[in-house]
């Protein structure tokens, strides 16, 4: 059995939030390591509608199929999709948030 090097929280009131989301050298990291689908892309959805356009982010993602669940996603949303890597049993994700697009 593994073990996952964090702990899950829970919130009062329910729903599905990001374990963690904390900014490092200006870049957010957004942990939603043992979610699974679709709960850590909704997850992740709530966290990156929080941050400002042109903020860069990591998902700290443990879900063998998040790179084209996350690649889909961010194409219907704008979002730029910097790439993803395998790192300690986790994947990492690199996105940016775009400025909305004017009209």
């Amino acid at each position: 059995m593994v073990m996952w090097p964090f702990t899950r929280k829970t919130t009062t009131g329910g729903g599905i939030r990001a374990n963690t989301v904390f900014f490092e050298d200006g870049v957010a990291n957004i942990d939603v390591r043992g979610q699974t689908c679709p709960g850590y892309l909704l997850a992740i959805n709530r966290a990156v509608d929080t941050l400002a356009p042109g903020t860069h982010a990591r998902l700290l993602i443990t879900y063998p199929p998040c790179g084209d669940d996350v690649r889909a996603w961010c194409r219907e949303r704008h979002i730029r999709y910097h790439g993803i890597t395998h790192e300690q049993d986790m994947w990492v994700i690199r996105i940016e948030k775009q400025a909305p697009a004017r009209g």
